[in-house]
C-alpha cells in the first residue's frame, strides 16, 4: 500500500508579498505632488513609489534630505541604515521608519544583493505616535499596507485619484504603529558627522522666521567663521545657506 504523504504549504511572507505590488508603481515626475482630497485632519497629497537598488536610495552628492513632507519607509527586501537628525537606525524587512517634516535624514550601509524599498510621502504628520523606526508584528498591519498599495495603483487613472479613500487607509496604517514595538537608535544621543551643525542652523532659522539671518551673524552665534559655515553647510545639504533659509520660510508659510 502506497503511503499517503501530506503536502506542506509554506506560509506566505506578508512583507515579501508586497514586492511585486511595489515594483508596479510608476516613477513620480514630481516628488512633492501626490493624491489630494478635500477632507480635513487627514494625510494629504499622498505619493507612493518604489526604490530598487542602493544607488536609488542615496543622493548623488551625498547630501541630507530635508523637506516639509512626512516620509513612511518600508524595506521589503534588503537592509540598510537611516540616519535621522544624527541618530542611526537599522532598517530591514519587517521594520518601517516614519520621518517627520523638517527632519534631516539620509541612507547608508546597504546590504549587498537585491534592494526593494517602498516609500510613502504625504503632507501632515497623520499620527502622534512617538518613535522613528518600528517593528509591526501584526499580520493586519501588513495586510492594511497591501490594501493601501492596491488602492493607490488601482486609482492611478481616476480623475480625483481616490484621495479621501487613500487618506483613510493611510490613517489606519499609521494608527497601527501604536501597537508596534519601537526600535532603538544604534548611536543614541550622538550626532553624525556634520549633523549637529545642520540641526543648530535649522533651530536658529526656525527661532527667527521673521527675517533672513546674515551668514556672518549666524557663524558668530555658532562660534565658527562664515566661510567655514558656508562650506560645511553646503557639503552636508548640497545647497547654500541662503537657499536653505528661503526654502524653510516658504515651506513654513505654505503650512
Amino acid at each position: 500500500m502506497t503511503p499517503i504523504t501530506k503536502k506542506v504549504t509554506k506560509p506566505i511572507d506578508p512583507v515579501a508579498a508586497l514586492i511585486p505590488l511595489a515594483r508596479g508603481l510608476e516613477r513620480p515626475t514630481d516628488y512633492y505632488r501626490g493624491r489630494r482630497h478635500d477632507g480635513r485632519g487627514l494625510p494629504d497629497n499622498i505619493l507612493m513609489f518604489h526604490r530598487r537598488g542602493a544607488r536609488a536610495m542615496c543622493s548623488e552628492d551625498g547630501a541630507r534630505h530635508f523637506h516639509h513632507r512626512t516620509v513612511f519607509i518600508f524595506p521589503l527586501q534588503g537592509s540598510g541604515r537611516i540616519v535621522v537628525n544624527g541618530r542611526a537606525f537599522g532598517l530591514e524587512p519587517g521594520r518601517c521608519a516614519l520621518i517627520r517634516p523638517y527632519q534631516f535624514h539620509h541612507f547608508t550601509g546597504f546590504s549587498s544583493g537585491e534592494i526593494d524599498w517602498l516609500i510613502i510621502t504625504f503632507e501632515g504628520t497623520g499620527t502622534h505616535v512617538e518613535g522613528t523606526v518600528f517593528k509591526p508584528e501584526s499580520a493586519g498591519f501588513w495586510a492594511d499596507l497591501a490594501c493601501l498599495l492596491e488602492e493607490f495603483r488601482a486609482r492611478a487613472e481616476a480623475a480625483n485619484g481616490g484621495g479621501i479613500r487613500l487618506a483613510c487607509r493611510l490613517t489606519l496604517l499609521l494608527e497601527g504603529l501604536s501597537a508596534a514595538a519601537t526600535v532603538r537608535a544604534e548611536n543614541r544621543g550622538k550626532a553624525g558627522e556634520g549633523e549637529d551643525l545642520l540641526l543648530k542652523v535649522h533651530d536658529l532659522i526656525i527661532a527667527d522666521m521673521g527675517r533672513m539671518i546674515p551668514i556672518e551673524r549666524m557663524g558668530k552665534r555658532l562660534g565658527i567663521s562664515a566661510s567655514h559655515l558656508r562650506a560645511r553647510f553646503r557639503k552636508g545639504t548640497g545647497k547654500s545657506l541662503g537657499e536653505f533659509q528661503r526654502e524653510v520660510r516658504l515651506q513654513k508659510a505654505a503650512e
